[in-house]
């Protein structure tokens, strides 16, 4: 007994010493939007009609009614002005290029031929070489808009140059004059290269820097949010400096014809906007600002709201804003290319101080109190149908066991003067291997109060799913509120619950950074249950950056069949562990990392999977704070030899994935997506997955075609792309698991993914 008491008394005397902790932090970079980095370009502070400080952007002015409420993306995609250059100007001078947002050069050049001069010690003779001439192209001399023609004229310039006295013996120069003939010298202002390019038709936006989601706001008005952060449109930091504050993200119009109108026809810009939601909260020194930009091409702030100073007086609802499009001189904002934005002074650094725009509206013969929209919305999208888990292998299910009882949607009525009885619509099909009804669609109705919920029951209303495990299934379950009002994509939430080969407690998106930190060793378990003995082939980490890229952290993974808490006598022995691995950050839209073990292990019942670090360092995963499952399975060992529940007292699930299947491991056509750490760095992903139609291909290599096989579970070809660059279009196939084959055109080198076709 007194040995045990000793024990306890050094295993206090540890904790204390060690000062262990768990810790829940903003994200370093945002992995649903983290693209390679050679797609990237640099910032620009105005945005107007120019991305990336050299492309000039062609648009058509829209018409009113300018509606968004981000329950789709109707920004540009990412690598839309690379693929869609349609001229190329170097060295161009016009008197626009500051007032359109370029950034300029400027330098003296001469329209005659320069010289550089060199001393020849061995022949002792002066030698000279003639520089580089330049092409300039110009345009407009002066005005704004200038880039809208086309150019005047080319020239060549040379840059001005020196003539040098040298030693004649040692070549040493002695002195020097500059060549200055005002006949034939001109100091420039000029962009160094602008790309012409036509803008993506079917947007409301010109740039893509906000993130458009619905896993980070807290009851939005409807379903979708525009977020702006201290993330690029890449999903990176603007700055890695921690600390550095300054401008961040823009979300620009396209231009809105107002030419003909007056403030006589009371235009209005309002929207909704909500500080931190499941975010970060902005701090006293940031800000939310509004601008118009006038016919003259300046920027005017019309609105403004600062950040908070205490956390806990940072309101979770949203505000709606009334701005009045006003009249000035001698200038207008009634013109063909009027044009408004959001843009935020934050913290550079990472996914932090958070501001989410939802439901922006601009329209003629409004007024101040103009509150009132006519939409109902639902503003959470449809969560999984399982009980425990977010995916669930289809060797593991158990039906109707492992379905959820009941699943609450949320509708949100924002015209109060409409009837209360409103109908809806649910249902539920399986897709695959059978085309079968799971719910017969059935018609209720609602009273439309402010907030109304909707529940579904799957596991007493859906039927004829099998019993026991199969190789995969498909379900997609859906509802709607009828009748669809002027903008049904809010009214509509359909979810695809896919059984392959996954099981995780996340829903992909990750609000938060959670990791282990302090002196000594520490570790963390997530405890999984089986329904029947099953092969772990691999595992899947989303790992996340927060200040400061941890690449060379060392640690081991490992897995664990019990763990006893609070004993200080218990040895916990894992049955698999990966040693010496380092984070591993993926240039892609999901984030996570595969790995795959060297040898599939049989694991049968409850057992828990995690890491091991020694590093004092922040080694830090994903965490998804819009899926409770995984949080009341997390266990941490942060004091000499004792485990615990976590203490951490945000509900979420850290993103740690396993998967299950003997011929995941031992097939090449069953390997989507897995990273053979030993193999190098060779990426290639199909997104979205699963998909209605649309699919886009990345790989390393931007610049690569492929050849894409489509091949359905017999094996039997049912569609073939002779050569494509970035996308590949589904549509017209029925529903179901199809494998693509891709073969990369320069090199040889063939990839396989399965893909889920499905549409309801």
């Amino acid at each position: 007994m007194r040995k045990i008491l000793v024990i306890i008394f050094l295993g206090v005397v540890f904790k204390s010493a060690f000062s262990q902790t768990e810790e829940l932090t903003s994200l370093k970079f945002n992995p649903a939007t983290y693209y390679s980095k050679s797609n990237q370009s640099s910032g620009n502070q105005y945005k107007y009609l120019v991305s990336g400080n050299t492309v000039v952007s062609s648009v058509t002015s829209l018409s009113l009614p300018f509606i968004d409420d981000f329950s789709t993306d109707r920004t540009p995609n990412y690598l839309w002005l690379q693929q869609n250059t349609t001229d190329t100007f170097f060295n161009v001078v016009g008197g626009c290029l500051n007032n359109d947002g370029i950034m300029t050069s400027q330098g003296a050049y001469m329209t005659v031929p320069s010289w550089n001069y060199t001393w020849d010690v061995v022949n002792k003779v002066l030698d000279s070489t003639q520089q580089q001439s330049l092409k300039f192209t110009f345009f407009s001399s002066n005005g704004t808009n200038c880039l809208t023609g086309s150019p005047i004229s080319t020239a060549l310039y040379w840059p001005t140059y020196y003539t040098y006295t040298f030693d004649s013996a040692t070549g040493v120069r002695l002195d020097s004059a500059l060549v200055i003939d005002p006949t034939h010298t001109d100091t420039l202002t000029y962009a160094p290269v602008i790309y012409f390019a036509k803008a993506q038709s079917g947007t409301l936006w010109f740039d893509d820097y906000a993130y458009i989601n619905n896993t980070f706001p807290i009851n939005p008005p409807t379903i979708g949010v525009a977020t702006l952060d201290g993330l690029d449109q890449f999903g990176l930091p603007y700055n890695n400096a921690t600390g550095v504050g300054g401008q961040a993200d823009y979300l620009t119009s396209n231009p809105v014809n107002l030419k003909g109108l007056t403030v006589a026809d009371s235009v209005y810009l309002s929207f909704f906007f909500e500080p931190k939601g499941l975010g970060d909260y902005p701090d006293v020194v940031d800000s939310l600002i509004v601008e118009f930009r006038d016919n003259g091409g300046i920027w005017r702030t019309v609105w403004f709201n600062t950040g908070y100073s205490d956390p806990q007086t940072v309101p979770d609802t949203f505000q709606q804003i009334l701005i009045r499009v006003p009249a000035i001189f001698p200038e207008s904002y009634f013109d063909t290319t009027f044009q408004f934005r959001f843009r935020n002074m934050v913290s550079e650094y990472g996914s932090n101080n958070h501001w989410h725009i939802d439901y922006v509206k601009l329209d003629k013969n409004r007024s101040a109190v103009d509150t009132v929209i006519h939409d109902r919305a639902f503003i959470y999208p449809f969560p999984t149908i399982l009980k425990n888990y977010t995916q669930e292998p289809a060797t593991q299910i158990n039906f109707p066991d492992d379905l959820t009882d009941s699943i609450v949607l949320t509708v949100r009525n924002l015209d109060p003067s409409s009837a209360p009885a409103t109908p809806y619509s649910k249902s539920a099909n399986e897709l695959y291997p059978a085309s079968q009804i799971v719910q017969s669609p059935v018609v209720q109705t609602f009273n439309a109060g402010p907030y109304t919920t909707i529940t579904m029951n799957p596991s007493s209303e859906y039927q004829n799913l099998p019993t026991g495990p199969v190789d995969s299934l498909v379900v997609t379950s859906r509802i709607f509120i009828e009748p669809n009002d002027s903008r049904p994509l809010n009214d509509t939430l359909k979810h695809t619950q896919s059984f392959t080969s996954v099981m995780a407690y996340d829903d992909g998106s990750a609000e938060k950074a959670y990791g282990l930190t302090g002196l000594g060793l520490k570790k963390f378990g997530y405890e999984f249950d089986l329904n029947r003995p099953d092969t772990l082939a691999a595992f899947q980490v989303m790992f996340t950056q927060i200040e400061a890229n941890v690449s060379d952290l060392i640690f081991n993974f490992a897995a664990w069949d019990s763990l006893r808490l609070n004993d200080y006598l218990f040895i916990d022995t894992p049955f698999y562990t990966m040693v010496n691995q380092k984070p591993f950050y993926i240039d892609s839209v999901n984030g996570f990392c595969t790995f795959k073990l060297d040898t599939p292990i049989i694991i049968s019942g409850k057992f828990y999977f995690g890491w091991e670090q020694t590093d004092d360092r922040r080694l830090q995963v994903g965490y998804d704070l819009n899926s409770p499952l995984g949080r009341n399975h997390m266990f941490v060992y942060l004091n000499h030899g004792v485990w615990d529940t976590s203490t951490i007292n945000t509900v979420g699930s850290p993103m740690i994935r396993l998967i299950f299947s003997g011929n995941w491991w031992g097939s090449s056509s069953q390997t989507t997506g897995v990273i053979d750490l030993t193999k190098g760095k060779d990426i290639f992903n199909i997104f979205p997955n699963p998909t209605s139609g649309k699919a886009n291909l990345q790989g390393n290599n931007s610049n690569t075609s492929y050849s894409v096989d489509v091949m359905n579970t017999l094996g039997q070809r049912v569609q073939y792309y002779t050569s494509v660059q970035r996308q590949i279009n589904l549509s017209n196939l029925p529903n179901g698991v199809y494998l693509l084959v891709s073969t990369d055109l320069q090199t040889g080198k063939i990839y396989r993914n399965k893909i889920i076709k499905t549409s309801f």
